[in-house]
């Protein structure tokens, strides 16, 4: 697990690589929560409108596992407390780049903004 999360802030400095993105995607299904949610972090902060749909997709996924909420809760303080602009971000991406478990995500974190 240490050995994951040391790794992270290194990863996003190459989040650019392809191989590198897909890693940190991968790591949005660790088995440890903490993992999940810095990771999702990174591709949020980091990884640009692919970064932001990778954990609305993943968030959609997996609507009834409990571990996503510590990740929609991370989106939501980001966005709530003016720190990145999350849902005003995921708006911005066209609607046909939206799979349905992205948009299934997304409701779910305006839910939780208190926005539906």
């Amino acid at each position: 697990m240490f050995v994951r999360l040391d790794a992270l802030p290194r990863l996003a400095e190459r989040l650019d690589n392809q191989d590198v993105r897909r890693r940190v995607e991968e790591m949005l299904g660790d088995d440890v929560v903490t993992v999940e949610v810095d990771a999702a972090d990174i591709l949020v902060r980091q990884g640009g409108e692919a970064g932001l749909l990778a954990v609305l997709t993943e968030m959609g996924r997996r609507t009834d596992d409990p571990d996503v909420d510590y990740i929609a809760n991370r989106l939501y303080e980001m966005d709530a407390g003016g720190e990145l602009p999350v849902l005003t971000m995921a708006a911005a991406i066209d609607s046909e780049k939206m799979t349905s478990n992205a948009r299934i995500g997304l409701e779910n974190l305006r839910q939780l903004r208190g926005l539906q």
